[in-house]
């Protein structure tokens, strides 16, 4: 396919993505819901719909949410609530590794050449090295917990290789993850012991910032030997 007839297809995409949120918005906007209130009513929503139902509907909700950009945080902790903080950690990280790479690829598609072509020397060679460290970038970025979308869209503006983003994202989102679904969990019913439980998505959190810190002083370390 040329380039030529590349754009006009970007640009219905984009004017359709555009409609999609603006919908999207208005919709919220009108129906006077909060965003703290999302958990509880996606719970109830797929509450009766069965096991795997509800399971496949949360993962394409969480796969397709960064074209209205629904905060990931929210549906995290749904999931916790949903289904519990064992279930919902699995089905939260096929669901947020998808949506991480949904974003990724409709930002490398929009903007990457665009970008690349109109950088900066001192941009070209920032570019450069994140294309070199980007596995460990990536991860560091995930386990400080910098905001969701912003990595996925400006992961994707980069020349960091998608296998990085990819393998980068699964690890370093796994800390954050595993807590803040356990944190949605508390409230599940049928758990038992849920001082434990909330005790657990502290130490999961604070494991990531740990783990982030281990690295960039190992980062920091090897970049004074040669």
């Amino acid at each position: 396919m040329s380039k030529l007839s590349i754009k006009p297809i970007k640009f219905i995409f984009g004017c359709l993505w555009l409609s999609l949120f603006l919908f999207a918005l208005f919709s919220w906007w009108r129906s006077g819901i909060s965003l703290v209130q999302v958990p509880r009513l996606l719970s109830e929503w797929l509450d009766d719909t069965g096991l795997f139902r509800a399971a496949l509907i949360y993962i394409v909700i969480y796969a397709v949410r960064p074209l209205i950009l629904l905060p990931a945080t929210l549906l995290t902790v749904a999931s916790g609530l949903i289904f519990g903080p064992w279930l919902g950690t699995l089905f939260t990280i096929v669901g947020e590794n998808a949506s991480a790479n949904v974003g990724f690829f409709l930002a490398r598609w929009f903007g990457r050449r665009a970008v690349a072509s109109h950088a900066s020397v001192r941009m070209s060679r920032w570019d450069g090295k994140l294309q070199q460290n980007g596995l460990v970038a990536v991860m560091t970025m995930r386990l400080i917990m910098l905001p969701f979308d912003a990595v996925n869209f400006g992961c994707g503006l980069t020349a960091i290789r998608h296998r990085d983003f990819a393998v980068g994202t699964f690890i370093g989102i796994l800390p954050s993850l595993v807590g803040f679904v356990l944190l949605g969990g508390v409230a599940a019913p049928g758990v038992h012991n849920r001082t434990l439980v909330l005790v657990l998505s502290a130490l999961f959190m604070l494991l990531g910032f740990g783990i982030a810190r281990h690295l960039k002083q190992r980062e920091r370390m090897a970049g004074t030997h040669p």
